[in-house]
């Protein structure tokens, strides 16, 4: 009796379960999860390292029955021993696999990547008339035109309700040609008309505020680097030639956790398009 994926109503054997992945996307995100198990395989937990994680600080004593913390830690969380070997286990052993692998290049890619990071507090009216547009700027330039009243009245985007204020945001979230010039910016200078898309937009920087290494800066460039590394492990795997097969009559059972797995070992193949 074939083996089936039950989901809701719907029943998915072997080769709708293949159909699906690429269907809906999901085929790269599971190559990826296969490759990455090769790597953990020299990961580890210490207990130490394991009841840290668990319990949030670093300051508890290790309980001397470590197995039957781990049984109640799995019942007060109301889940299986074995979800918690299968997947948050896992979880944890990625994390440290991104610490070791990462932490060490996170200082040259923030510096690299500094200006991304860069906060900003800005004054913006977005107008579809370019000759509309150039008389605003220039009562705001020579005017001295109140910058608020004039969003308020006249902008087309969603800071009309703030009087055209928006911030702090990042400068790598703004169009390149609004980021560039309020990059180098001095605050208080008026900018514009900026063609951005179909709408033209008048900016005054506000504020400036430059990144730092925080905590939490560091976790962000550390997982930008595991993801950007794991993308390149997927995409070199699948281009490789019959690396990833629809097959049928193994002549053997290949280890299901390595990428090998999904390597052509049968009497009948049929490559996935990609």
């Amino acid at each position: 009796m074939n083996t089936c994926l039950k989901i809701g109503n719907r029943l998915l054997d072997g080769d709708q379960i293949v159909s699906a992945l690429i269907k809906y996307k999901l085929l790269e995100p599971l190559v990826g999860q296969i490759l990455l198990d090769e790597m953990l395989r020299n990961v580890s937990l210490s207990k130490q390292e394991l009841f840290q994680s668990l319990v949030g600080t670093a300051n508890v004593p290790l309980p001397d029955d470590f197995n039957q913390f781990l049984m109640q830690w799995c019942q007060h969380k109301g889940i299986t021993p074995t979800y918690f070997e299968n997947v948050l286990l896992r979880d944890l052993c990625i994390e440290k696999f991104k610490q070791i692998r990462f932490a060490s290049q996170v200082e040259s890619e923030f510096l690299r990547k500094k200006s991304d990071f860069d906060k900003i507090e800005f004054s913006l009216i977005q107008l579809t008339d370019l000759a509309f547009a150039q008389e605003l700027f220039f009562q705001l330039r020579d005017d001295d035109a109140d910058f608020s009243h004039l969003a308020q009245q006249f902008s087309l985007g969603g800071e009309r309700q703030t009087g055209g204020w928006i911030g702090p945001v990042s400068l790598s979230t703004l169009p390149v040609e609004v980021a560039t010039l309020l990059r180098n910016g001095q605050p208080g200078v008026i900018y514009g008309p900026i063609p951005v898309a179909d709408r033209f937009w008048l900016v005054r920087l506000e504020r400036l505020m430059a990144a730092r290494l925080t905590s939490e800066t560091r976790a962000n460039l550390i997982d930008r680097l595991y993801t950007q590394w794991l993308q390149t492990q997927i995409k070199a795997f699948i281009a490789s030639p019959e690396s990833i097969a629809v097959q049928s009559n193994l002549s053997a059972s290949p280890d299901r956790s390595s990428p090998t797995a999904l390597k052509q070992n049968s009497s009948k193949t049929t490559e996935i398009a990609h």
